[in-house]
């Protein structure tokens, strides 16, 4: 082929010129996230009027109102802003992606890593990943949400999560994953309770007494179907989704609960105090996990694993 043959670069297949730029796209998704043009401009450090002028670009770009905007309210999403906020992040990782991928230092590991979060294990694991990434990335942003599985595995599939912290059952076969820590069930009552000067408890021994139940999706089914194994119909008088309030109703006495082992102090918010007692024969252990789809992962969200997988000695402190 003569030179004559080669195809220059200006003449290459006409591709339009892109009508907005990253940095309108990045005040897009940081409005996006904090539902206001003010909180938007301080994470940028940018003025109101800079992040407002570029979400008004954008939309005049796009042809399309991304935003409801209202001084009393914030910015709240429309159809079509929703529409291209997974789009949006696509499109700027892939950014941050081409100059990590020619970049050798650690400045060249940037860009946010969102994690998703089981709201029980978040406590226990978030404030010590973030420290951490941190320290090692600086120019990486932890982004977080906690629910329960399901809703973070769809969310993971319409690319708005990056990794999920979880525990062992429900993730799907074919996502990736590295063990954090392992911990098990044990049976929490209160201080003054009949068994609670007892190192291990048979579930039959009080399965007749009212149950307060962890109602989260994971807690729950981990709970019944420990419970069905030794045929056991809990007698549930109090359900919460909420970690500390089932401590204090348990610690007033309301009833037992099955927790997850971890490193708490046994005094409960409202003054209380309960026993953590081992179960006879003991429930199988129980992986807490990150996860994510069978996909190459960008640098930035690799940097995180690799924080996660050096405090996993932490972590096996904290649950143990």
């Amino acid at each position: 082929m003569s030179d004559n043959d080669a195809t220059p670069l200006s003449s290459a297949p006409n591709t339009p010129p892109l009508p907005y730029t990253l940095r309108q796209l990045e005040c897009f998704i940081a409005v996006a996230s904090s539902g206001s043009i003010a909180r938007a401009a301080v994470a940028l450090n940018a003025s109101d009027s800079a992040v407002s002028d570029a979400i008004t670009a954008l939309e005049r770009a796009l042809g399309a109102e991304l935003f409801r905007r209202r001084r009393s309210r914030g910015a709240t999403l429309t159809s079509d802003g929703i529409t291209i906020v997974p789009i949006a992040r696509r499109i700027l990782v892939e950014g941050a992606e081409l100059s990590a991928s020619v970049g050798r230092e650690l400045s060249a590991v940037v860009g946010p890593v969102r994690i998703g979060v089981i709201g029980t294990l978040a406590s226990v694991i978030l404030p010590r990943l973030i420290v951490a990434a941190q320290r090692a990335y600086p120019g990486i942003q932890i982004e977080y949400r906690t629910g329960d599985l399901a809703s973070m595995l769809t969310a993971t599939e319409g690319g708005e999560l990056d990794l999920i912290i979880t525990y062992d059952y429900g993730v799907p076969p074919e996502y990736e994953r590295v063990r954090i820590t392992t911990t098990h069930a044990v049976l929490v009552v209160a201080a003054d309770h009949p068994l609670a000067s007892r190192k291990r408890v048979r579930l039959a021994e009080i399965a007749d007494e009212p149950m307060v139940m962890l109602d989260i999706v994971a807690s729950r089914t981990h709970t019944l179907e420990l419970m069905s194994s030794q045929g056991i119909s809990p007698r549930i008088t109090h359900r919460t989704s909420d970690y500390e309030l089932c401590r204090a109703l348990v610690g007033r006495g309301l009833g037992y609960s099955l927790l997850m082992r971890r490193n708490l102090s046994p005094v409960t918010w409202d003054g209380n105090r309960v026993a953590y007692l081992e179960l006879d024969p003991s429930p199988r252990a129980t992986e807490v996990l990150m996860v994510w789809p069978h996909n190459p992962i960008p640098p930035r969200v690799a940097a995180v694993l690799t924080c996660m997988k050096q405090l996993r000695a932490e972590f096996e402190a904290s649950m143990g």
